[in-house]
């Protein structure tokens, strides 16, 4: 290998040092050149001299004159050959190689951007359809043929050879999908990008995702006009669009055509609802809905009419949430695209066969039976923890493969965007593979990968990625894109299993450990472990893997965390970690929000470790550590997939058992306030007491205000002064919820949650 314009990384291998090392990625180069030399026909290289010249059309575009420089580099990279490149004005001669639409010969059947890589006698034949085509097929040429790999924009590898020969070439290649985004880091490098034939949101759509809000703005027409927005319970609200009102149309319209003049070379431009519910129920859109089986009835109508005054644009919308079902008697018109979601879907599991995606694959054929152009939004990373375990390598393939052979016409494949996340190098070389042919062989090309990245790490590594999906597997827990490490506490991340994992992370950076490139990519790749550590040590406490040590009446902060916390930010800024979940928290942030943490401590109170019987069951999705969670000491952290335990649409009603009588004086009631995810503060909290368990004064209350329009996290303590100070045994807390939800968030099928984190006793 040498070192390319892209400043790609030194590696000194030759075919014997390969061998002893990378037994797969970094030998292929130099195998496929050896066996193309065997049965070799067209000799292009002999000896680091070539014949042969590089022919472009005498008006080549500029994609063409790429394709051809990209060429002519890279066979002198590998050989020290110097060829020229000349228009098809020259006379033709027998040694050349054709690159895009020379007068040399014409080809059928390339779609855009697809390619045709031929030989007709001893010329070579490198064809592209559409922009890109031709420069695909360059670099599949390099990829496939001569064994040359990009594995991330750093990394590029490029074989040694004094000679280039191979027989016989007819390889027609056209994409299987239209649209082609995968949403990792890498995507923001030109060459990278142009190497795996990737398209980017930007180069394509004007306007992208939910956009009704851009459209029709509630800051500017609201106040005066709510009628221009969706009826929810019976009151106009900014949530989604009325979609029936021919004025919002009329705004739409303008305002979308504002935006296509300034950018009229977008071809695709979406006209989506907003995030969320909320869709219009007025008796327009009701009847709309009624007639074509949905609300989804009521945004395809719309959107048609949208398309209709955009003839010459493709008006992208998405089937999400409420409209993820294809409607009844409508149909996109032919310039509408469908783009439809996966939010809902397992992740550990292929979409094909598991059947949690039932209603999943329900929706696509019957969106694919009602038009041509669907595309797919999929999801491949944890939004809540970009650098948490998140075992999901086993579904890219079958996936992918889905989607191709259901016939969608595009993918946009959700990663961690700008900034990595657990094994991102490596998921988003797979993907890129992937999305341009889907039956790839998935292990062979992550065993490429994995030795390039890793080195002689790489097989402890696959261990580790083989146990966590075999233990995710036995737990027979989902794989949620807005999942926690925390939650899995008990499953597939437990303190013991964490050990198991790290001691393959050990073993892995020791076969490194002279080899700093690998040995720092190891170590990245061991943050997602570190950080779990990390986000369960709060969830712990004061336990055995908590943060904190309790000591007589007070606690101190376990030796060594703080340094920790510190090593692990440390680590994920060098590693070039920006956030930590998608929208945040940034490592400053994460850093900060520790130092809180460790100064606050533990709560701790008479009721410590106590015994709490349930009398109003939680809800069986966040169980936390069950009825002990509100009697051991630890906070919730604002994440309600911590350390609370959740009563959905009832009152919360617990009984605490102080184990002996005892005076007490007041106590504190933990509860969270997250409106974002209906989760409200109750409006009345009730302590009574007793003595036999049986029989409970009236004690005291608390009645709370009602709430309003938040969406800040943040979990109150509210404390409850006992009348009088004669000793009991028992301490019954009841939180009773709101009797509705407020109208910011009054949406149907929704009730409240009552989160409570601790129940101190003073």
């Amino acid at each position: 290998m040498l070192i390319t314009e892209e400043m790609s990384m030194i590696w000194p291998y030759r075919f014997n040092t390969c061998f002893k090392y990378l037994h797969t990625g970094l030998c292929l180069g130099l195998f496929l050149l050896m066996q193309n030399t065997l049965n070799a026909q067209i000799k292009l290289v002999s000896k680091s001299k070539s014949a042969y010249k590089i022919i472009i059309p005498h008006q080549a575009t500029s994609i063409e004159k790429k394709a051809a420089e990209e060429l002519r580099k890279h066979l002198f990279e590998i050989s020290d050959a110097k060829l020229n490149v000349v228009t098809d004005r020259d006379p033709a001669v027998e040694l050349e190689i054709c690159i895009g639409a020379t007068n040399r010969n014409t080809f059928a059947g390339i779609k855009p951007e697809g390619f045709l890589i031929k030989t007709i006698g001893k010329r070579l034949f490198i064809v592209g359809g559409g922009d890109k085509g031709t420069l695909n097929g360059v670099y599949h040429f390099l990829e496939e043929k001569l064994g040359c790999r990009m594995y991330t924009p750093e990394l590029k590898y490029v074989p040694k050879n004094d000679n280039i020969s191979f027989t016989d070439i007819n390889d027609l290649q056209n994409p299987r999908f239209r649209f082609r985004q995968v949403y990792y880091p890498p995507q923001y490098n030109e060459a990278y990008l142009n190497w795996h034939k990737l398209h980017l949101i930007e180069d394509v759509w004007g306007l992208w995702g939910h956009t009704f809000d851009k459209l029709v703005p509630p800051s500017v027409h609201f106040k005066e006009h709510p009628e221009y927005y969706s009826l929810v319970n019976g009151e106009r609200k900014p949530m989604q669009l009325c979609l029936s009102n021919k004025k919002v149309l009329e705004i739409a319209v303008n305002n979308l055509s504002e935006l296509i003049n300034a950018h009229p070379e977008k071809r695709m431009w979406s006209v989506s609802q907003n995030d969320g519910f909320g869709y219009c129920t007025c008796d327009a859109c009701s009847a709309i809905d009624t007639k074509h089986g949905g609300p989804q009835g009521s945004v395809i109508n719309f959107v048609n009419q949208m398309a209709e005054r955009f003839p010459d644009k493709t008006i992208s919308t998405l089937a999400y949430l409420y409209s993820k079902q294809p409607p009844v008697t409508i149909k996109p018109v032919k310039n509408v695209s469908i783009m439809l979601s996966t939010i809902d879907l397992n992740r550990a599991a292929s979409i094909a066969s598991d059947p949690r995606s039932t209603s999943f694959r329900s929706a696509l054929r019957g969106w694919l039976a009602l038009t041509d152009d669907v595309m797919v939004w999929d999801y491949v990373v944890q939004f809540t923890n970009y650098m948490s375990p998140f075992p999901n390598l086993n579904t890219l393939q079958s996936n992918m493969n889905y989607f191709g052979v259901s016939g969608i016409g595009g993918a946009f494949v959700q990663g961690t965007e700008n900034t990595i996340g657990e094994f991102s190098e490596l998921k988003s070389y797979l993907l890129a593979k992937l999305i341009w042919k889907p039956e790839l062989d998935i292990n062979a090309a992550k065993l490429e990968f994995m030795e390039a990245y890793y080195g002689k790490a790489a097989p402890f590594l696959l261990r580790y990625q083989e146990q966590l999906q075999l233990e995710l597997k036995h737990s027979g827990k989902l794989l949620d894109i807005y999942g926690d490490p925390v939650s899995e506490w008990n499953s597939w991340l437990t303190p013991e299993q964490i050990v198991n994992y790290d001691d393959l992370f050990e073993q892995a950076a020791f076969a490194v450990r002279r080899e700093p490139r690998f040995l720092k990519n190891v170590e990245t790749e061991r943050l997602a472990l570190e950080y779990t550590v990390l986000q369960q040590a709060r969830f712990y406490g004061i336990e055995k893997h908590g943060a904190f040590i309790k000591e007589g009446t007070g606690w101190s902060v376990k030796p060594g965390f703080a340094a920790k916390v510190s090593r692990f930010v440390t680590g994920a800024r060098a590693a070039g970690l920006k956030e930590l979940a998608e929208g945040g928290p940034t490592l400053e942030s994460y850093k900060i929000e520790w130092d809180g943490i460790l100064k606050q401590g533990p709560l701790l109170h008479d009721a410590l470790g106590k015994k709490v019987e349930i009398i109003e069951p939680y809800h069986a999705d966040y169980p936390a550590k069950g009825a002990r969670t509100l009697t051991d000491g630890s906070v919730g952290y604002n994440n309600f997939q911590y350390n609370y335990l959740g009563w959905h649409g009832t009152d919360m009603e617990v009984v605490v058992h102080m184990g002996s009588s005892q005076v007490v004086k007041n106590v504190t009631v933990g509860v969270l306030e997250d409106q974002r995810h209906w989760a409200f503060l109750p409006k009345q909290i009730e302590v009574s007491t007793s003595i036999d368990g049986i029989k409970f004064s009236n004690g005291a209350s608390l009645k709370l205000e009602l709430p309003e329009e938040n969406y800040e996290k943040s979990t109150r303590r509210f404390t409850i002064s006992l009348p009088d100070h004669d000793p009991v045994r028992y301490i019954k807390v009841r939180a009773l919820k709101l009797d509705r939800l407020p109208e910011w968030r009054d949406l149907p099928n929704r009730q409240s949650w009552i989160f409570c984190d601790e129940i101190e006793v003073h």
